[in-house]
């Protein structure tokens, strides 16, 4: 499975891997401003944007791709399903993997037995069977829940609805799966510096999950951003650039210590 990839920019290495039905154009300005300062790499998941469908779809083949086009070590930026990709990364490879920033990811999204902070089982599957015959469609009320709240929803969606067109994805089905896996066990065993920024208002990955990550990681360092929904990076996009610098500039510190 060969990816597509777009790299910019020169100096430390930042991977950033987008959601589910859209392309990594969502990443837009923000990837620009990143570019400014550091060599990134934004990936097209399989069957989205511009990589083509895999036969296989597994969290599995899905990590060994995305690891064959990423940098030998880097700072990994997940957004929702990119971020519990970036997590499943970090506990196949740690070590190649230097920092890690989740924005708007559950690593459990769907919710089960003692995780209730995640969208319900009885709600994902209607989701999911919605797609069925009826993809433009699910995509756009998708597009509307993913902005709702937020202080910029109005160009948030529009920004939204533009990379839905032209992303055209052939594997929405099979991609949805992946946001069945239960990453827990991973974020348990970080060992980098690692943080989760999230969207008060968000629609999709509640803000209760702050308490129920820390419990799962003392050290993750979470932000919780007002007036902001499943979108932070655009409609709060200072805000997180802030963040992740900072992790960033913590790593090399450590390292220059060392």
């Amino acid at each position: 499975m060969s990816l597509w990839t777009n790299v910019r920019g020169q100096g430390t290495d930042l991977v950033l891997l987008h959601g589910w039905g859209l392309s990594s154009d969502i990443w837009g300005d923000f990837a620009d401003r990143l570019s400014e300062r550091y060599r990134v790499t934004r990936v097209d998941l399989p069957g989205l944007g511009r990589s083509a469908p895999a036969g296989d779809m597994s969290l599995e083949t899905v990590v060994e791709s995305l690891l064959a086009v990423a940098p030998e070590r880097a700072h990994w930026v997940g957004w929702s399903l990119g971020g519990q990709l970036a997590l499943a990364v970090a506990a196949k490879v740690p070590e190649r993997v230097a920092s890690l920033s989740l924005i708007a990811a559950n690593p459990c999204f769907v919710a089960r037995e003692g995780w209730p902070c995640a969208m319900a089982a009885e709600v994902f599957g209607a989701f999911a069977e919605s797609l069925v015959g009826n993809e433009a469609k699910t995509l756009q009320r998708f597009a509307a829940l993913q902005t709702r709240g937020s202080v910029s929803a109005r160009d948030e969606l529009k920004q939204l609805k533009a990379v839905i067109a032209d992303a055209r994805p052939q594997a929405l089905a099979a991609a949805l799966q992946l946001l069945e896996a239960d990453l827990r066990t991973a974020l348990v065993g970080l060992n980098c510096p690692a943080q989760l920024l999230l969207g008060r208002e968000d629609q999709l990955v509640p803000v209760a999950l702050a308490d129920e990550a820390l419990r799962l990681n003392a050290q993750l360092r979470i932000q919780i951003i007002e007036q902001s929904a499943h979108l932070p990076f655009i409609s709060h996009a200072d805000t997180v650039l802030t963040r992740l610098m900072s992790l960033i500039e913590y790593w090399d510190d450590a390292h220059a210590a060392g």
